[in-house]
């Protein structure tokens, strides 16, 4: 049996950007709310998510 498989350091780092960006901007944050950083913060969690649900939590 195999033990509890940590989230990877990558999949953090994008969920501290975010925590981040819901209290203040960055140098990269556009004057309407969108920051490229971000929506790669939020492509790298998403992409997480479904390659879980399809190999399944190891």
């Amino acid at each position: 049996m195999q033990g509890h498989r940590e989230t990877p350091l990558l999949v953090e780092l994008a969920w501290r950007c975010l925590d981040h960006h819901r209290h203040a901007r960055c140098e990269k944050c556009a004057e309407t709310g969108f920051c490229p950083v971000a929506e790669a913060a939020r492509t790298r969690i998403r992409t997480w998510r479904r390659y879980r649900s399809v190999f399944g939590r190891r």
